[in-house]
């Protein structure tokens, strides 16, 4: 017996992903119908199984556009962090580190694939609720059924009431099973191809990160405020608000791939996840974008902090200065409880692009912080190479 419960089921197609050095590609669905999404543009794909006739048709409106910079990411060193082109000169008396909405960091290239993604998840979502409520269905009439089935009377004198309730049980149990396996075909099927360049790049750059997510303490900036280091008595020039948070290497519901990759949580915007060739910006559940690896500038800054709390033990203390200072450093013999806190060499990473995304974390092992950077910069390279 077929039962199809639920008419408007859409299968999800499955997603192939292209890593060269020309750029990423994404193939959505196969033959006979396809797109492919990728640094020449959109094309469709039609093909007659059996005939060898296709036909390959682009979709998308070429636009003109001034060409890139083949400069990619810099490793910068500084004691002062360098201004992203697209962030204000100078800060204002307090500047939240925040990036800015999902549908602006977009990637143009990426955009097809984000509007799968986003239709794939909330197909899930409905999905999961009438599988929760196909359950308590299912438990409720079998039960019903089990209690008249495994005694006597009932089932002999209520005849009709019994194969009613049979009849029920079978129905939601097999509603249970077809809202179940459509579930899991909303789970968008992934293949990532990486040429072996790319892949080398890449899986170095997550075993750096895999070293830098060890380190005693990452703290993920929140906000910065200039000072008055005079109207202060402070050494410091800015002061910051932080909080600590875990890097990972994990996985992202919305694209299902057999290896892990960095996680980095953000709480002041989207959490990022690094797959080949593009960033997945998650804000929420139902907010997210793909942001393309070529798009986004990674930079490093050795920098010295006025450490007020513990200086983690993978960190090195450079100096010391006072709680209440003079211009030149000296101590401000107008406190009488003023004492020594010591300079603190920590790495800061600066995450940005052009269309408005802005991250910072401050790591308290800034040699692991900057091989990373460094990494980074080979994969990003490898990926522009023509």
């Amino acid at each position: 017996m077929s039962w199809r419960f639920r008419k408007s089921f859409k299968l999800i197609p499955g997603v192939r992903l292209n890593l060269t050095a020309r750029g990423l590609s994404a193939t959505i669905g196969a033959a006979p119908f396809s797109v492919n999404v990728g640094p020449r543009g959109v094309y469709r794909s039609i093909s007659i199984p059996g005939t060898g006739l296709w036909n390959r048709e682009r979709i998308d409106i070429p636009h003109s556009s001034s060409p890139q910079s083949s400069n990619g990411p810099r490793l910068l060193h500084s004691d002062s962090p360098p201004v992203p082109p697209s962030y204000p000169a100078s800060p204002s008396p307090v500047t939240a580190i925040r990036s800015a909405s999902t549908e602006t960091l977009t990637s143009e290239s990426l955009e097809h694939l984000q509007r799968l993604l986003t239709y794939a998840y909330n197909r899930r979502s409905e999905l999961t609720t009438e599988v929760a409520t196909a359950e308590w269905r299912a438990k409720s009439t079998t039960e019903r059924y089990e209690k008249w089935e495994r005694g006597f009377l009932f089932k002999k004198v209520f005849k009709k009431s019994f194969v009613t309730r049979k009849e029920a049980a079978a129905t939601s149990t097999a509603k249970l099973e077809e809202l179940r396996e459509q579930l899991r075909l909303t789970t968008i099927a992934t293949e990532i191809d990486i040429d072996h360049e790319q892949a080398e790049q890449y899986f170095r750059m997550r075993n750096k990160f895999a070293i830098l997510s060890e380190s005693k303490i990452i703290w993920n900036v929140l906000s910065e405020q200039a000072i008055h280091r005079v109207a202060a008595h402070s050494h410091a020039s800015s002061e910051i608000t932080r909080t600590p948070v875990p890097f990972s290497l994990g996985s992202c519901d919305l694209i299902q791939w057999e290896h892990t990759v960095p996680h980095l949580p953000n709480r002041t915007g989207g959490d990022m996840y690094l797959f080949p060739g593009f960033i997945l910006y998650r804000a929420s559940k139902q907010a997210f974008t793909l942001i393309a690896f070529r798009d986004v500038t990674l930079r490093f800054v050795s920098t010295q902090f006025t450490e007020r709390e513990q200086v983690p033990s993978d960190s090195q203390v450079v100096g010391y200065t006072w709680a209440k200072c003079n211009k030149d450093g000296t101590p401000d013999r107008r406190f009488c409880d003023n004492y020594q806190i010591p300079l603190a060499q920590y790495g800061m990473l600066w995450f940005g692009t052009r269309d408005g995304l802005y991250v910072r974390y401050l790591c308290s092992n800034p040699r692991s912080a900057e091989e990373f950077v460094e990494a980074w910069t080979a994969f990003h390279s490898s990926c522009q190479s023509t």
